[in-house]
């Protein structure tokens, strides 16, 4: 049905869908993460190079420093340049609309089934939306399993290309790219047909391109070594998005939950994966089975790779349902087509996706507190100045500093990657009310802390007589008594 005609009312649904997981990703929040990358990125800007080694600490100053997603940084950067934080949002969130896109054209079924999937999946996926590098990798899986579905390999390698430049999150397609391979194979042996074996034959040919591709970086082949050991650290000093998933949180509980669906599901629909005549099921849902299966142990390994996952597993479920659709029979209804009324779909269609744009403006014009584009007030950043000597601050305030203080080197920051292993696990320790601070503070003659309100350091630093120069709803700027 052409557009001048107006849209039918499972497209308008489905479109009504679109618009809100456009206003999520609009009004995605910013992190502390967030602005150490604006930072490297204005930093490669300003110099015409990625730097490898770390300049924002004194703890970890000259130590490497992997910068794997400097594409990306550029990227937000150049967007923050041109229209501030509402278009370094909106660029990156731009990204997500086009993976929401890819994700639907890589389903089957009814408008109903479709919506419900829709629905269901990328609102679990939306929950873990910030603004970061790794919405890359949110749009990748799905281009990627689209580009392997349609067969059209030769883009694949500048893919990995873009993606191991802009995030390491570049492993998962790895993973999804081999599955892939081996399917084709498996595939190909069962049936033997001619156009298997050119599948075989191609992704022969694709898969060493794209490791190639992926060591084009300014890590080299190191990027291999540094996805392992990076993802070892990180389990190591115990960040939430990295742990193991377990039914403890509704999230979590959901995940769970749609994966046991599926399982159950593929077990019932296993006989129709192989059609009545003998003939295997399309290509396609063969890709999709093997790239979701390649990453779900990594789904279950953290909640940051539960995202990802969702990204194939909506298209996989709207395929084993296929064209049945969902087991609800007034899902199944159709609507007769004289009550379908296509321009007033289209007419309620663009009027809500006028209402989106008009939300999305004033949230930016009034900058929302959800938003996290305030990092640190004035107030704390004069009191951090008028401070003396090294400043001792957490993990998650450090990427703040980095971007609102860029003159005062930081004590510990979420990039983690420069800082010996041995420091952060004894900084931890202190976080963790697991140890004193007073042998770190002399270590690194700590004269000025700044402190999120819940850090136990702020009362211990009371308790030791330190002056609080600074405090408001957020944030605690304390400084080592004079007499010190």
């Amino acid at each position: 049905m052409s557009w001048r005609r107006g849209v039918s009312f499972g497209d308008m649904a489905i479109g009504l869908l679109c618009v809100a997981f456009a206003v999520r990703a609009a009004l995605m929040p910013a992190v502390s993460d967030t602005f150490w990358h604006l930072r490297a990125g204005a930093d490669i800007w300003r110099t015409g190079r990625v730097s490898l080694v770390d300049t924002y600490s004194y703890t970890a100053a000259g130590l490497p420093w992997p910068d794997h997603e400097w594409l990306w940084q550029a990227f937000a950067s150049a967007c923050y340049r041109l229209g501030g934080m509402p278009l370094a949002t909106a660029g990156t969130a731009a990204l997500l609309v086009a993976a929401v896109a890819v994700v639907h054209r890589l389903m089957v079924g009814s408008p109903a089934a479709r919506f419900v999937l829709l629905a269901i999946g990328l609102s679990m996926s939306s929950i873990l939306w910030v603004l970061r590098p790794q919405i890359v990798t949110l749009l990748a899986v799905p281009v990627l399993a689209w580009l392997l579905v349609r067969e059209r390999y030769w883009p694949i390698p500048v893919l990995f290309l873009v993606w191991a430049n802009a995030h390491a999150g570049v492993s998962l397609g790895g993973l999804v790219l081999g599955g892939a391979t081996a399917a084709a194979l498996v595939r190909w042996r069962v049936r033997a047909t001619p156009q298997d074996r050119r599948r075989v034959l191609a992704l022969a040919v694709v898969l060493p391109l794209s490791t190639l591709a992926t060591m084009a970086t300014p890590l080299g082949a190191g990027i291999f070594r540094f996805i392992w050991e990076s993802t070892s650290r990180i389990h190591a000093i115990g960040i939430d998005e990295w742990q193991p998933v377990l039914p403890t949180a509704p999230l979590e509980i959901t995940f769970y939950a749609a994966v046991l669906a599926l399982v159950v599901l593929g077990v019932r629909r296993r006989r129709a994966f192989i059609a009545p005549d003998g003939e295997l099921a399309s290509w396609g849902d063969w890709m999709l089975a093997a790239g979701a299966v390649a990453l779900l142990p990594l789904a279950f390994r953290s909640v940051r790779n539960i995202a990802p996952f969702l990204m194939l597993l909506v298209p996989l479920a709207s395929r084993l349902l296929g064209a049945r659709g969902l087991p609800i029979p007034w899902l199944r209804q159709s609507r007769a087509p004289s009550a379908d009324h296509p321009r007033l779909n289209l007419a309620l269609l663009g009027g809500a996706a006028v209402a989106a744009v008009v939300v999305v403006a004033l949230a930016y014009r009034a900058q929302t507190s959800r938003l996290g584009w305030h990092t640190v007030s004035d107030g704390a950043l004069a009191a951090i100045r008028g401070c003396d000597g090294p400043l001792y601050n957490a993990y998650n305030q450090g990427g703040y500093l980095i971007w609102s203080l860029p003159e005062r080197p930081v004590f510990v920051d979420s990039r983690q990657d420069p800082y010996p292993m041995p420091f952060l696990l004894d900084f931890l320790a202190v976080e963790r009310k697991q140890t004193s601070h007073h042998a770190l503070f002399e270590r690194w003659g700590i004269r000025c802390a700044f402190l999120a309100n819940d850090s136990p350091t702020v009362e211990a630093l009371r308790r030791d007589g330190w002056v609080t120069r600074y405090r408001d709803d957020k944030w605690t700027v304390s400084a080592r008594p004079s007499s010190d």
